[in-house]
């Protein structure tokens, strides 16, 4: 449970705490210096110039990338439709090289490989024989 002194002492660390913050940012002040009198003093810009600038040619940027990107595959159209067979034959990416059916075929010599003994100049592994 806690006493009443401890919370008196937790509130007072947690202003105190607060004060050098509030401090500095009261102190801020603007700038006193002035332009330096070399400058030009450019026009005032429109709205619609900074619209154009900053929203709509950024936005416009994006459209195309995004059409160019996905413009191969629209003009290719859609070759496989949800519900229907799949009509090519299986896939199996990084499974062996000579696909599902070589799985099941192991090599002989090559079980339980990695022995000194293997002097297999295609093969690599650890020791660095490529």
């Amino acid at each position: 449970m806690n006493h009443p002194s401890t919370t008196v002492v937790r509130r007072a660390a947690r202003a105190l705490a607060l004060v050098p913050a509030i401090l500095v940012t009261s102190a801020t002040g603007s700038a006193f210096a002035e332009a330096p009198e070399q400058w030009q003093d450019n026009g005032s810009v429109s709205p619609l110039h900074v619209l154009m600038v900053l929203v709509v040619i950024p936005v416009a940027l994006f459209a195309l990338i995004c059409l160019l990107v996905y413009l191969p595959s629209m003009k290719k159209g859609q070759l496989y439709q949800p519900g229907l067979a799949w009509r090519n034959e299986p896939e199996w990416f990084g499974g062996p090289r000579g696909g599902a059916e070589s799985a099941d075929v192991s090599q002989p010599g090559f079980v339980g490989a990695g022995s000194a003994t293997d002097t297999d100049p295609d093969r690599g592994g650890a020791s660095g024989r490529w």
